[in-house]
């Protein structure tokens, strides 16, 4: 019951903070960090949803690129169940490789969880060669726990 309500605490934790290692031992500690960009967005719309939604660049340098959102939303009219989840995207900018999890659970209807990613194996000049796949399953809920939904592929691009 409390497990959607700790992720999300998490997701939103890891947006306002960095991950240092201690210089003394191994374990790493979750501290805030001036330079994270992040941005809070909210609000209620015509149908009576209110939601709230918590992205951060977790790490953005030349060869890594960490994005992480928190999100929550719950129908007041009519009354509904809250929702709450969070992602997590990784880009390697040299390659151009992507990989994306995310998790939303609605009380009541189960959660569901996602994977997506693509590797470039080669990626100059306009041409790229990739592998890529996605993975999405639901969890529990009124229809219970469902078949995993999974897809694999290898492709080629080029852009003149």
């Amino acid at each position: 019951m409390y497990m959607p309500l700790f992720f999300i605490c998490v997701c939103i934790a890891s947006a306002f903070a960095g991950v240092i290692r201690l210089p003394t031992d191994e374990e790493y500690v979750l501290v805030p960090m001036s330079r994270v960009r992040r941005q809070t967005t909210g609000g209620l719309d015509n149908s009576g949803r209110a939601f709230i939604s918590h992205t951060g660049t977790l790490v953005d340098n030349d060869r890594h690129h960490l994005l992480g959102n928190a999100f929550a939303a719950k129908q007041f009219r009519p009354d509904g169940p809250l929702t709450v989840g969070g992602s997590l995207d990784y880009t390697h900018p040299p390659s151009g490789s992507t990989l994306g999890v995310r998790a939303s659970n609605t009380r009541g209807f189960g959660t569901d969880v996602a994977a997506t990613g693509r590797y470039n194996f080669y990626n100059k000049g306009g041409t790229s060669v990739y592998a890529e796949g996605t993975y999405g399953r639901h969890y529990g809920g009124f229809g219970g726990t469902g078949r995993p939904d999974a897809y694999g592929g290898l492709g080629v691009s080029h852009s003149w």
